[in-house]
């Protein structure tokens, strides 16, 4: 009996390591080409963005090991604009963040410095995968939308460009 409660003490901390990413391949914070502030850019984006989505500007920080962000878009139907704000760590695992009046699950995992892929549950339940990746130029922020895990049935585009 001892010997089983040993081998499960040992054993749960490398199960836990191995569901989550490797901190190390995160590439420091000042360093991290996702920080900056982006910008929609309609033309680009499939399917075409309409004139509130064209309006989207993130903002993306890091703080040690979490990603900051903040976002902001024009409301539909009224004045003004909604905004967005949390952090989260890329760590593979989910979390709640918020997503506009209500709140979401997302998980994130940097595959490189430049390439993090994730997925996000709406308040309804359905599951959006996705990949975000920033141009070998540093200018474009590409996030792309797939129906399925395997992200091999790509649902959107949406293309940002480089603010600051």
């Amino acid at each position: 009996m001892r010997l089983i409660v040993g081998f499960m003490v040992f054993l749960f901390p490398l199960t836990i390591q191995s569901q989550t990413q490797n901190l190390s391949s995160l590439p420091e914070p000042d360093k991290d080409p996702f920080v900056g502030t982006w910008r929609a850019n309609a033309e680009k984006s499939r399917p075409k963005l309409d004139e509130i989505d064209a309006s989207y500007v993130r903002t993306m920080a890091r703080d040690g090991n979490d990603l900051v962000f903040s976002s902001r878009i024009k409301r539909a139907h009224s004045a003004g604009f909604s905004e967005n704000d949390y952090r989260i760590r890329c760590d593979g695992l989910s979390h709640r963040v918020q997503c506009g009046e209500a709140s979401c699950t997302t998980s994130c995992t940097y595959l490189s410095a430049n390439r993090v892929e994730g997925d996000t549950v709406s308040p309804g339940g359905k599951t959006l995968f996705w990949t975000r990746e920033i141009s070998l130029d540093g200018k474009e922020m590409i996030i792309s939308g797939y129906r399925d895990k395997a992200r091999t049935k790509l649902e959107t585009v949406q293309v940002s460009d480089r603010v600051k």
